[in-house]
């Protein structure tokens, strides 16, 4: 007798890598901004956000930065282009806007992150991003742990406002 398991857990398999977005599939003016995005209500997306910038209450508070915003908006860049399973699908400068999705290493799901580099005091700069899983309720941690990683190599590369 066939185990009842395998059919299920083959199609879920088979399918937990499909759901990406191909480069320039989204126009740069449909880019979720990550401060106006509606959370999921389960444990598989978290929000970093400055303080009262954010519809969504956040996960997390944003760092302020001293560089001025197109720095900042340069060095998500460059962060992100350094991360190993990471495909930009569109990017608006002019609002500070980048869209990535990321795939998990083990069975590669897929997961979008929205950034949004803003003014900050004194010419400075702050950013929100919104990163959340494509599939399922829950991330055990993934999209945190993404985040938390990223900001810290974008800090690493810039002088943090007090």
């Amino acid at each position: 007798m066939r185990p009842r398991i395998l059919p299920p857990l083959a199609s879920f398999l088979l399918f937990a890598g499909c759901g990406g977005l191909e480069p320039g599939a989204v126009a740069p003016a449909d880019i979720p901004d990550p401060t106006t995005v509606a959370r999921t209500g389960h444990a598989n997306d978290w929000l970093i956000c400055p303080q009262s910038m954010c519809t969504a209450k956040p996960s997390a508070m944003a760092a302020s930065y001293v560089a001025p915003p197109a720095e900042q908006y340069a060095v998500w860049r460059a962060v992100l282009a350094a991360q190993p399973r990471v495909t930009p699908i569109a990017e608006d400068p002019s609002r500070g806007l980048l869209l990535v999705q990321d795939r998990t290493p083990l069975l590669r799901f897929v997961d979008t992150v929205s950034i949004r580099v803003l003014p900050g005091a004194d010419g400075g700069s702050t950013f929100a991003a919104y990163s959340k899983s494509n599939i399922g309720r829950y991330d055990f941690g993934t999209n945190r742990r993404r985040l938390e990683r990223w900001v810290a190599a974008v800090t690493a590369r810039l002088t943090t406002q007090p």
